[in-house]
């Protein structure tokens, strides 16, 4: 395959692996989502800065994937937190989210920078190196810059729109009866063997794994509950 290819390959890739391992759906699409708009700011750089679109070009975008996720998993996890600490007091959401995104805001600030500015001496290179080198140093600038605005402007707004306690009351029910989460799980496994045979193999096993884990967690709720997360680790790893 080619280097597109694997660049879409990882984004799916850290997804899954994000949805699993927060374990909080609306966190983990919120990071999820930091991905393909931060790639596609970056790609709208380089069509500004005339940078082309080569090998080296989007190895800087690929190597930049890890700590894009990083700077929405440390925002997201850190709201999540407060809101769960703050979830019995009069504080509002608002403030609680404003408190913990300031908290980490900083942090991330200076991890970000810390990174660009090592990258500066790459941009001083000339001839051969230069031409080499420095698509590399724009395309992972414009990835990282990308990911630090999302996750610290856009971030905790979309946290407190997806943060609501609104919730469709009818649904959380229906999931709570044991019929409709065999069911749905039962789907899972069947649609996940079908996907890795005619179309994605570690894909398809992914959700055939997690339909597998639906159903021992449904028979053997209160065995399996302490173990849910280890778990979910286990066949994250595993594909």
């Amino acid at each position: 395959g080619t280097l597109n290819d694997a660049i879409i390959l990882q984004i799916l890739i850290s997804i899954i692996v994000i949805i699993v391992m927060v374990y909080h759906l609306r966190t983990a699409l919120l990071i999820s989502a930091l991905l393909p708009i931060a790639v596609l700011m970056s790609f709208i750089m380089m069509r500004y800065f005339g940078v082309d679109a080569n090998i080296v070009a989007l190895s800087g975008i690929a190597i930049s994937i890890g700590t894009m996720v990083d700077l929405g998993i440390i925002m997201n996890e850190n709201i999540l937190r407060h809101l769960q600490e703050t979830k019995d007091r009069a504080k509002s959401r608002l403030e609680t989210i404003y408190e913990a995104s300031t908290e980490v805001a900083p942090a991330i600030l200076t991890a970000v920078s810390t990174t660009i500015v090592s990258f500066l001496p790459v941009f001083t290179l000339q001839a051969a190196e230069g031409r080499l080198f420095s698509p590399l140093a724009f395309t992972k600038t414009f990835a990282l810059v990308a990911a630090l605005i999302i996750t610290i402007s856009f971030m905790p707004v979309l946290a407190y729109q997806f943060s609501g306690k609104g919730k469709i009351k009818g649904y959380k029910n229906l999931y709570q009866r044991p019929v409709f989460r065999y069911l749905l799980n039962g789907l899972a496994v069947v649609g996940g063997f079908f996907i890795a045979v005619n179309i994605l193999w570690w894909a398809g096993l992914f959700i055939l794994l997690m339909g597998i884990s639906g159903l021992i967690q449904t028979m053997f709720h209160e065995k399996v509950k302490p173990h849910k997360n280890l778990i979910n680790m286990g066949i994250t790893i595993l594909v």
